[in-house]
């Protein structure tokens, strides 16, 4: 199955908005602008699905993008695999907060998430993804994640991981770890509220070329990445939106 989701907002209204299943969305209000809940209208990800989310704010204008559930990606027997892309091209000085709930690679998956980001001057875009690899009790499946980011037409972050059990050295300590779940923020086109970010024994702080941060943390369970990862996304999304968080456990 091929689905496309595209979205445009002007401003704080969202002008547009075209879907197609598996992929339906719901506007809600939200504390600074439109907020857009991803929910599944069909099974999926299944063998041969190729869903993408297009997301285009124009200047000034504000998005916060969620899921209603997890991103769920099967088995594929038939030795084919599954894909999500999302293409975001923010105008000057507009903000993107990306909060999906986690995706989960089923054991026998072989799937691709690729994300590029366009930021135009003064643009700002907290990203947020974690990954279950298996189910409880599984072995992990393939997973290739990738995101690119470009700020100002220069180029700000080229960030990838592969996992499971077709990537060489990904059990190890450059890499996983011996974890089953991963969670990454990034905090684009600002230094804002990251300045003091204080790694914990397996979270892992880079401060990027060009404004930004990248926070990425592994464990041995999804509650505990969350509980890690939780207050350096609000105090992010806080920042993003202008305004003061409390400092959680990674912020001092």
């Amino acid at each position: 199955m091929i689905a496309r989701l595209e979205v445009l907002v002007d401003g704080t209204r969202l002008v547009r908005l075209s879907a197609a299943p598996p992929l339906a969305a719901k506007v809600l209000d939200g504390p600074d602008g439109p907020e857009l809940l991803l929910v599944g209208a069909a099974a999926s990800l299944v063998e041969g699905d190729r869903l993408a989310v297009s997301l285009r704010l124009g200047a000034g204008a504000r998005l916060t993008v969620r899921t209603a559930a997890a991103t769920l990606a099967h088995p594929c027997p038939g030795g084919g695999s599954t894909a999500f892309d999302v293409e975001a091209d923010l105008g000057p000085g507009a903000r993107l907060a990306w909060l999906p709930e986690p995706l989960v690679a089923f054991s026998g998956c072989r799937h691709r998430g690729r994300s590029r980001l366009r930021l135009g001057r003064g643009a700002q875009a907290v990203w947020s993804e974690s990954v279950a690899l298996g189910r409880s009790g599984e072995e992990p499946g393939d997973v290739e994640l990738r995101l690119d980011v470009d700020l100002d037409g220069m180029p700000l972050l080229r960030d990838g991981l592969r996992l499971g059990p077709s990537a060489p050295g990904w059990d190890g300590p450059a890499v996983a770890d011996g974890a089953r779940h991963l969670g990454t923020v990034a905090f684009l086109g600002t230094e804002d509220g990251a300045a003091a970010l204080d790694p914990g024994e397996t979270t892992s702080v880079l401060r990027l070329a060009g404004p930004g941060s990248v926070i990425r943390t592994a464990g041995p369970d999804g509650a505990g990445v969350e509980r890690t990862l939780d207050p350096t996304r609000r105090a992010f999304v806080a920042a993003l939106r202008g305004r003061v968080t409390t400092a959680g456990p990674l912020l001092r």
